[in-house]
């Protein structure tokens, strides 16, 4: 059991997480409409969340490395407050429909969305050993919050600030963040040791060779980039269907189901990581990602697509969550930064390209063609998962 100052830990990231969690549906669930809207040419629609991906991408190491010198709140509050700027940055854009303050603001945000995910590991430093994979879990779990409240939110943002369409989600956006600074002023996360500052390391190649490594890289970064290449796509196919165009509101459902799926399973990952173990959780995973695939080749219906989407989530949940526990085996507490950071660099690397390739893949072949690309990058992980229990099976007791 964690002890009250853990718990009180763990329940305060798990909010900021439900705050930032909340952003990014929100953000997800406009930002390929105002791109094809107000993009040069439709085929740019998603070139702002992958601006976005990329800055995520660039900050993750940086984001882990002042962590390790100021502490987990005071690296988090000064990513939120670059954050802050770009939200503003993307209701100006939006005022003079320019694209490219669009990309500009979108990666600002995006700064502050690649520190957020340090969120998970913030909690593993705040957990005792025994409840170190509960913890990422519940922490993720807070994005059951996004998936009740995102998609009403962004109903609600679409056209409160008049005539800036979708400027009031972004006015949402800012308020959030300003929720999770006041958040994390009330943590108390243990500051890194002495062994953490100055403990012997390894060289970051001899690390990436470990086969444990390169399993819970793979199963992080290929369930996130399936996830988001999958969902990106899924608002643009509804929005310009060619028979029968879905309103803002069943998009938003629609994504409301998919926020669901990755996040309400984080009150039980966890235990099920304990019970049946990393790499059982990676593989089904894995599975359920791929008969998510199945779902839309067999239709395109509003059911079909809150099923498909909801699928795809928990396959990511299972996927990400049980990566990151398996990746915690990999390291010492003096490598942990360089660690953490070079994992999400990798892994949200994948997701800005992901990102980029879903709008041009959607445009250019259509979306069962999105969803056909992701089945070998699927494959792979159930490849590497048996690989690594046949290395673990000869290794010597």
């Amino acid at each position: 059991m964690m002890n009250q100052r853990s718990i009180r830990n763990v329940t305060l990231l798990s909010m900021c997480q439900a705050f930032g969690q909340t952003q990014m549906v929100l953000i997800f669930s406009v930002s390929s409409i105002i791109g094809a809207t107000i993009a040069p040419d439709a085929g740019w629609a998603t070139v702002p969340i992958t601006c976005q991906f990329i800055a995520m991408t660039s900050s993750t190491v940086p984001a882990a490395l002042l962590m390790k010198k100021i502490g987990r709140a005071g690296g988090f509050i000064s990513f939120l407050v670059i954050g802050c700027v770009g939200a503003g940055l993307i209701i100006y854009a939006l005022f003079v429909q320019s694209f490219f303050l669009f990309c500009v603001g979108s990666a600002l945000f995006g700064t502050s969305a690649g520190a957020n995910q340090q969120f998970r590991f913030a909690a593993v430093d705040a957990a005792d050993d025994s409840f170190k994979a509960r913890a990422v879990s519940l922490v993720l779990a807070g994005g059951v919050f996004a998936g009740l409240v995102g998609p009403t939110l962004s109903s609600i943002g679409y056209d409160i600030i008049q005539p800036i369409l979708y400027g009031g989600v972004f006015v949402i956006i800012l308020v959030m963040q300003g929720l999770m600074v006041v958040l994390l002023l009330f943590t108390d996360i243990p500051p890194p040791t002495e062994q953490e500052l100055s403990g012997p390391t390894r060289p970051m190649r001899e690390i990436a060779a470990q086969p444990t490594f390169i399993v819970a890289l793979m199963s992080a970064m290929i369930g996130y980039g399936v996830m988001n290449f999958v969902m990106l796509s899924t608002p643009i196919f509804m929005h310009l269907h060619p028979t029968h165009p879905f309103g803002q509101l069943d998009i938003n459902n629609v994504i409301m189901w998919h926020v669901l799926g990755m996040f309400a399973p984080g009150f039980f990952t966890g235990w099920l990581i304990k019970k049946y173990g990393d790499l059982n959780i990676i593989l089904a995973g894995a599975v359920i990602s791929v008969v998510c695939l199945a779902v839309n080749f067999s239709g395109d219906s509003l059911m079909h697509l809150r099923i498909g989407m909801a699928l795809v989530g928990l396959g990511w949940n299972f996927m990400f969550t049980a990566g990151t526990t398996l990746l915690l085996s990999t390291y010492t507490s003096a490598e942990k930064a360089k660690v953490q950071g070079i994992n999400d660099l990798f892994v949200f690397g994948t997701v800005a390209v992901c990102s980029l390739a879903a709008g041009v893949v959607y445009q250019k072949l259509g979306f069962f063609a999105v969803n056909m690309a992701s089945a070998p990058l699927l494959v792979a992980v159930v490849i590497a998962v048996f690989w690594l229990r046949s290395r673990l099976a000869v290794a010597p007791a």
